[in-house]
């Protein structure tokens, strides 16, 4: 059933649809997961460095560091999951929107892809403002509280959870 298309089915054929959106968007989801995870493995540089640029003026040696053996091959899955979500995103929201639109009304659909439209680039803005505003800063106050008997060892992980949190929040406010 295309969306918008006003019909009344069963429950057990909702059931059925709703299961087949979810196996597309899942299969979406391991497409993008998997692109990414190639990307990364492959070319892994370019995007941790972008990650990890507002943090390098902080640390002496120029790097962050990982404690645990699989820390590397951690923190390209997690940069998998995340940017392949955002990738498949577009076709999850898709299947979300063929699966609910039927239900509303016209007027409701009208009002509805503004809605959406509008949070995303909020949260777009949110996230960009903490990432290249409020995250240097922050890290820039953080590193001027340092004393001449401590010496930074930033994980990746920490940093990652610190910058990617912060981002996530930012964004979440500005909806």
């Amino acid at each position: 059933m295309s969306p918008g298309t006003p019909s009344e089915m069963p429950f057990l054929d909702h059931l059925e649809e709703l299961r087949w959106r979810i196996a597309w968007s899942l299969g979406a989801l391991v497409v993008g997961v998997g692109i990414t995870f190639y990307f990364l493995f492959t070319n892994d540089d370019f995007i941790i460095e972008f990650i990890a640029r507002p943090v390098m003026p902080y640390l002496a040696t120029g790097k962050l560091v990982y404690t645990h053996p699989a820390g590397p091959f951690r923190i390209i899955m997690n940069l998998a999951l995340i940017l392949g979500t955002i990738l498949a995103s577009p076709v999850i929201l898709w299947h979300l929107w063929g699966f609910l639109s039927p239900a509303l009304y016209k007027h409701e659909k009208k009002v509805v892809i503004p809605i959406l439209v509008m949070a995303a680039l909020l949260f777009l803005a949110g996230c960009a403002l903490s990432w290249f505003v409020i995250l240097p800063l922050t890290l820039k106050v953080f590193a001027s509280i340092q004393s001449a008997s401590l010496a930074p060892m930033i994980t990746f992980k920490d940093y990652f959870g610190f910058a990617v949190g912060m981002s996530v929040m930012l964004g979440a406010a500005f909806e």
